[in-house]
């Protein structure tokens, strides 16, 4: 059985085989005085970033009265477990880096006996 401090380690060594330095830009809404209160804060994160599936499959065309938008989900990144990365409704996380504007659309904790190791995130690159 493997242990956390060892899947942590794992983790750990994926990133540094290809890091990236990343600033993301997380906005949080609580409610204040019966209204959604937006607060913005900023991190510094060392993450790897990995396509996973092919590109031509993966685009999303979102057209509306305002203009088109592309969606490409054909990223994910792994963080490590000091990222301390949560999205809601009510939250998100963007960020840019060299693939690309990126908004991190789920989160996936890697769990080993109720201790967070790292995450695994599902991306998309808003073009």
């Amino acid at each position: 059985m493997i242990t956390a401090e060892r899947r942590k380690k794992d983790i750990s060594w994926c990133i540094t085989q290809n890091p990236i330095q990343i600033k993301i830009k997380q906005a949080n809404k609580t409610i204040v005085d019966g209204h959604l209160a937006k607060a913005n804060s900023d991190k510094t994160l060392t993450v790897r970033i990995f396509p996973q599936k092919t590109y031509d499959s993966s685009i999303t065309v979102s057209s509306n009265t305002i203009g088109t938008s592309y969606q490409n989900t054909a990223y994910g990144m792994l963080a490590d477990s000091e990222a301390d990365l949560n999205i809601s409704s009510k939250d998100s996380i963007e960020f840019d880096c060299m693939y690309g504007h990126m908004k991190i659309k789920n989160v996936y904790p890697q769990i080993i006996n109720g201790e967070i190791c790292g995450y695994d995130c599902g991306l998309e690159k808003v073009m």
